[in-house]
């Protein structure tokens, strides 16, 4: 799969905020191993490439996150684990579009803006969307649980936001908070990464086509 066009978004901030409410507290909490058909999460060639050409992606880990599902944050935090959108068969969804952002980035304001937009649309096209918020009001620090709280209630969200803390897992992907935001898209049929990129899409509704046509019309990676 041919390196996707997106927008240059990379900022960098340094900011002092010793006024702002404590990080989230962050632990790791079990996670699911299997999907929601009980078929087990992959565990071979999980790493942080994305496909190039003909040779496949890795597949993504199994993260885990405390997050608020659709953005309902009347409901509370709950586990969301990537196994909960592996999807072989298709039968839900055939494409994650992940997307990490922080809450100082005005290019991550943007894309979730945008994405609110579209979520349904391309939803029933098969896209499935995640958020998952790194940092607060300044590089690596936070984010703290009221500031992810502003930031879905300003952009309305309506698809599911995680929590990590500075990083602590996605570090593995190369995301360090710096860079931001970071997109990824994710065949669900076998968790393939099919793009892993700083800088937001030109374009999210041509960005999630893109990796909508490669899972129509491709087979799936194997490995």
């Amino acid at each position: 799969m041919s390196r996707l066009s997106c927008a240059a978004a990379v900022a960098f901030v340094v900011v002092a905020c010793s006024s702002s409410p404590p990080d989230f507290v962050d632990p790791d909490v079990p996670g699911r191993d299997e999907n929601p058909d009980g078929v087990p999460y992959p565990t071979d060639h999980l790493g942080r490439n994305e496909r190039a050409g003909r040779r496949p992606g890795d597949r993504i880990p199994n993260f885990t996150f405390q997050a608020y599902i659709d953005g309902d944050r009347a409901g509370g935090l709950k586990t969301v684990s990537l196994a909960d959108y592996y999807d072989p068969d298709q039968k839900r969804h055939k494409v994650l579009h992940l997307q990490v952002a922080a809450t100082w980035c005005a290019y991550c304001s943007a894309e979730v803006t945008a994405t609110v937009k579209v979520k349904d649309e391309l939803g029933a096209e098969g896209a499935v969307f995640l958020e998952v918020i790194v940092a607060g009001p300044a590089v690596l620090k936070g984010p703290a649980l009221e500031e992810v709280d502003d930031w879905i209630e300003r952009h309305k969200t309506n698809f599911t936001v995680g929590i990590d803390v500075r990083a602590r897992r996605l570090a593995s992907m190369g995301v360090d908070g710096t860079v931001m935001p970071w997109d990824m898209l994710i065949d669900t049929r076998t968790m393939e990464i099919l793009d892993s990129s700083g800088g937001a899409p030109a374009d999210v509704v041509a960005y999630v086509r893109e990796g909508l046509k490669f899972a129509n019309s491709q087979p799936a990676a194997r490995y």
